[in-house]
């Protein structure tokens, strides 16, 4: 059935689990889009939506539910303030204090923190949020700050006119405000995979209801090794449930929601239930690790190539490009991947022995599901630096989806063995 691949489609793209949003309000969405692409049946439009990059974005657009306000919820904000005036601001030499909202949606979340913060006398240079979603749309709305009055409710905004200005379209936010957030376009498996920075809160309300449990694992796991010992992560109040309890611990106030990770929290790896809880058989076998795939990437082939690869096929044997991972990972955030390949294949030419590299290219060869490629990287990362846990688990998990139960059972007890070696050592 048409409608049940477009379903398992979502589900590969942005984990998306299709039983939260209902098989009809897909139904509707597909139509639409069907009529707005003119095209006379729904078998077309699925020959479509395979060949379409645009569309399949078209079509999430249709299906993300951007229901947020300004201070939703309250209570979180709330802790946010009392955190920082009692905890926060007497660690010793503190650094800035890092947060990040995802998904933002439409920008009311992450400019509430960004409020609070002002609101307890904080300067704009100690702190730095950052805020991701899937949609341009959202983001659009987002940076340009102007909202009706659906984006304020409750009693914490009888003295909004000290941060917004109305005008005939609505409330816009003050620029100041506005500039304390960097809003940044990713699909969150693949911007949470592949960003290196650290946090001392994470916001990520009312994301994990809408996924498969293997994509809320690997969503788990990769704030996990974002987040910082000691830091705070904000659920909503339905996902209280996915949390490990024995890695992080609830904060224990009303209508809050919010858990603190261990101070002595290693990476974790609970992509790894995945190997644990399957047997790859001919009757059961293990789904694709959805890693650092993109929804663009499903669609790699309708990429053109930029300007970029273009200079380097033309450069000088002598003259090193400007090529850093940072340019690579955000080509992978916004679906080019073959340009991200190229990329990275250019700067491991000029840093052979860079296991970041290494690992990231690996990731880009298993999200286009050329798996060999892939476990090549993967053991050139791990041979350049042995305790890397993220080119462990990609491998574990690669090998599991490949039908090699043995090979990902050592992996997976070699992990096991340098965490407890660690464990020893602290």
């Amino acid at each position: 059935m048409v409608l049940s691949a477009i379903a398992t489609l979502l589900n590969q793209a942005i984990g998306l689990d299709p039983d939260t949003v209902g098989s009809n309000r897909i139904a509707r969405a597909v139509e639409n889009r069907r009529l707005d692409c003119k095209l006379p049946d729904i078998e077309s439009y699925w020959a479509r939506l395979q060949t379409s990059a645009l569309e399949l974005e078209e079509l999430i657009e249709l299906l993300i539910v951007p229901e947020t306000w300004f201070f939703r919820d309250g209570k979180p904000f709330d802790y946010l303030k009392t955190y920082v005036t009692d905890q926060w601001r007497l660690l010793p030499n503190r650094n800035t204090l890092q947060l990040l909202s995802v998904p933002c949606s439409t920008g009311e979340e992450p400019y509430s923190m960004a409020i609070a913060l002002l609101e307890v006398g904080l300067h704009p240079q100690q702190f730095a949020i950052d805020a991701i979603d899937i949609s341009h749309r959202s983001l659009a709305k987002a940076k340009r700050g102007l909202y009706t009055k659906n984006s304020f409710r409750g009693e914490a905004w009888r003295e909004r006119e000290r941060y917004f200005q109305q005008t005939a379209e609505g409330y816009e936010l003050c620029q100041s405000v506005r500039e304390l957030v960097n809003f940044q376009q990713g699909n969150v498996m693949t911007s949470l995979v592949l960003t290196q920075k650290q946090y001392d809160i994470i916001f990520c309300r009312n994301l994990l209801i809408y996924l498969q449990s293997e994509a809320c694992l690997q969503v788990l796991a990769a704030i996990d090794r974002l987040l910082r010992p000691g830091g705070l992560l904000f659920v909503g109040a339905s996902e209280t449930g996915k949390i490990v309890a024995d890695q992080y611990t609830s904060i224990r106030q009303p209508f809050t929601f919010a858990y603190r990770k261990s101070e002595s929290s290693l990476p974790q790896l609970e992509s790894l239930n995945i190997i644990q809880s399957q047997s790859a058989t001919p009757q059961n076998p293990v789904k694709q690790p959805l890693g650092v795939k993109n929804y663009s990437a499903f669609h790699s082939q309708q990429i053109q190539k930029s300007n970029i690869s273009a200079s380097l096929n033309g450069s000088s044997s002598q003259s090193t490009p400007s090529v850093d991972l940072q340019t690579v990972r955000k080509l992978a955030d916004e679906g080019r991947s073959p340009e991200a390949m190229t990329l990275c294949k250019s700067y491991l030419i000029h840093h052979p022995t860079s296991a970041a590299a290494y690992l990231i290219l690996g990731a880009l060869y298993q999200a286009d599901q050329q798996n060999h490629q892939a476990e090549q990287c993967f053991q050139r990362a791990i041979y350049l630096e042995p305790t890397s846990y993220q080119a462990l688990v990609h491998l574990a998990l690669l090998k599991e989806h490949q039908g090699d139960t043995v090979g990902a059972k050592i992996i997976q007890q070699r992990i096991q063995r340098l965490q407890s070696g660690l464990r020893t050592e602290a």
